[in-house]
């Protein structure tokens, strides 16, 4: 709903701006006071045309809703009739998660996504693994809805509300498969339509992304990454930088350093990541210096953690932790070490007690459990 809200607040500013920067070009061009022009142009707005440009921002905001929960859509049919299992489906922070074959809702949050379809590859050899029309089923999706939009309103006299709404779905339904279709980086992260192009070329890439995603299954599940198979953590060679999918995949295995306590491996791992930091993008850097900050902690590098938590970082975990069982542990660990208040670390551990079962990542709970236990019980 926040999202919403500020889609809708951009598109309010932008309009003031616009008539900021048009009243005094009119009035230059027409010779008149700026105060005549807007005097003149807001008495022949009528209270038709307030309530048209009010369903004109609605109309935008269900459109923004059904293209995202329709691109999302269409990476879940076509990864179903793939082969793939569902995991998890979000739209803004509200998460539909599949746990113990059954379905539960879940908040989540992940700035810079407004929806998100993860699903888990077929139990095959890699080379038999699929990963186009996963890829393609949300561009595929939007085109879509676009087209059936656009011959809905060349067949049909419909009234002016529903041709809006119609006109919005074309408009944004080809922003988000033409956005996402052709092939691109964004945000430093590979698009659809460049994984589509990439994944089945590129094998190393490909075991990456489908390793990510077993990781994500497993750990909401509640499988501890102890017990989870060596392989899916197993780092590309040589790794990949600027490439998103191979970040991942070292964020997972500095993840599962941590969670068997080879705290030394994870610092050297972090450390070589956030050397080459420039290449990813922002997100994948805020979640290095998230883990390392633990790591240093951990390890007795106080010093060394206060320059990684930075008020970038402590503004990220700030806004991820109600929904992120690894930021807790994080604040836990500042306030202990950092801050030196005890009392604050213990009733921070005795909160994701009490909530646990409230994260998606069963995983990610169990582990940061234990590592809050250890960090107290040896500091």
């Amino acid at each position: 709903m926040k999202t919403i809200l500020r889609l809708i607040g951009g598109m309010l500013v932008g309009a003031c701006f616009g008539l900021i920067i048009v009243i005094p070009l009119i009035a230059v061009i027409e010779g008149e006071s700026i105060m005549t022009v807007a005097r003149t142009i807001f008495t022949k707005f009528s209270l038709q045309d307030v309530m048209d440009i009010a369903w004109i921002l609605i109309a935008v905001m269900i459109a923004f809703i059904l293209s995202v929960v329709l691109h999302e859509g269409g990476h879940l049919v076509a990864g179903l009739l793939t082969g793939y299992r569902f995991v998890s489906f979000r739209f803004l922070n509200w998460t539909l998660i599949r746990k113990g074959g059954r379905l539960q809702w879940r908040n989540y949050e992940l700035a810079g996504s407004g929806g998100q379809c993860l699903m888990t590859p077929p139990d095959r050899p890699i080379d038999q693994i699929d990963t186009r029309w996963y890829n393609a089923g949300g561009v595929l999706a939007n085109i879509l809805i676009a087209v059936i939009s656009a011959l809905l309103l060349w067949a049909f006299d419909l009234p002016y509300w529903l041709v809006v709404l119609l006109v919005m779905m074309i408009i944004l339904g080809l922003f988000f498969g033409v956005g996402n279709g052709i092939p691109m980086k964004m945000g430093g992260v590979a698009n659809d339509g460049l994984n589509l192009l990439q994944l089945e070329k590129d094998i190393p890439t490909k075991q990456c992304f489908c390793n990510i995603l077993e990781v994500n299954a497993r750990s909401q599940e509640g499988e501890l990454y102890a017990d989870m198979p060596e392989r899916i953590f197993a780092l590309p060679k040589p790794i990949d930088w600027a490439n998103s999918m191979h970040v991942g995949t070292v964020l997972g295995a500095a993840t599962r350093m941590m969670a068997v306590h080879q705290w030394e491996e994870a610092y050297q791992l972090l450390s070589e990541a956030l050397y080459n930091k420039d290449k990813y993008m922002e997100l994948y850097q805020l979640e290095m210096e998230n883990m390392m900050t633990q790591v240093c902690i951990l390890t007795g590098r106080d010093d060394e953690a206060r320059q990684h938590y930075s008020d970038r970082l402590a503004k990220h975990i700030a806004r991820h932790a109600p929904t992120q069982s690894d930021k807790q542990f994080t604040t836990l660990a500042v306030a202990l070490a950092l801050e030196n208040d005890r009392p604050k670390a213990e009733a921070l551990l005795q909160k994701l007690e009490a909530n646990r079962e409230k994260y998606i990542h069963q995983g990610d709970v169990a582990m940061s459990l234990d590592l809050m236990h250890w960090l107290l019980d040896n500091r």
